[in-house]
């Protein structure tokens, strides 16, 4: 016959090493899925952030607002052109918005973003952009083309443009109404 006081404590044993093993496979599951529901969360975040900048700069083009232009960028900020002279930092930036934007009436600007990668503290943002005008003529104009962007995260978590990069495909004149 089999004693079943030892018996006993086999059986509370493999009770106890169940349990932790089910509390080691629970707490395995929440690590893995935690940092992926915190990266999903920061990348969702970061897209917001870097969304509402965008919005921010495209304002900045409907007012004419050299100011608010410049204010999308961080203090070292870069504006690169085929067209123009690199230009560098706050007063540089809202400089060349001033002489340009002087000249170009109903402004506006369309982001197509085709492609924007996330780190921690930086992302980087590749698209299309539409820049449109109405001349001295009246004639609306638009100018397509393509940038590049390098975005810092900034210590309030807020986004501003390091460095922009915009290239020129063509610029074309609106069909005359009839």
């Amino acid at each position: 016959m089999i004693d079943s006081g030892a018996i006993a404590p086999h059986f509370h044993a493999m009770h106890i090493l169940r349990t932790q093993y089910v509390a080691l496979l629970a707490c395995a599951v929440l690590t893995v899925a935690c940092p992926r529901a915190s990266r999903q969360s920061a990348s969702a975040d970061a897209t917001a952030g870097i969304d509402s900048l965008n919005a921010r700069l495209i304002q900045a083009h409907r007012n004419r607002d050299p100011r608010a232009y410049a204010a999308v960028y961080t203090d070292s900020g870069v504006f690169e052109w085929p067209a123009f002279n690199t230009v560098r930092g706050h007063a540089g930036l809202e400089g060349m918005a001033r002489t340009n934007f002087a000249s170009l009436n109903a402004l506006d600007l369309k982001l197509i973003v085709a492609s924007r990668r996330v780190a921690a503290d930086h992302a980087t943002e590749f698209g299309a952009f539409e820049e449109s005008w109405r001349d001295s003529s009246g004639a609306r104009m638009t100018e397509f083309g393509r940038y590049a962007a390098f975005l810092t995260r900034q210590a309030d978590g807020g986004w501003l443009l390091d460095r922009f990069l915009g290239f020129e495909d063509s610029v074309r004149a609106a069909p005359a109404k009839r």
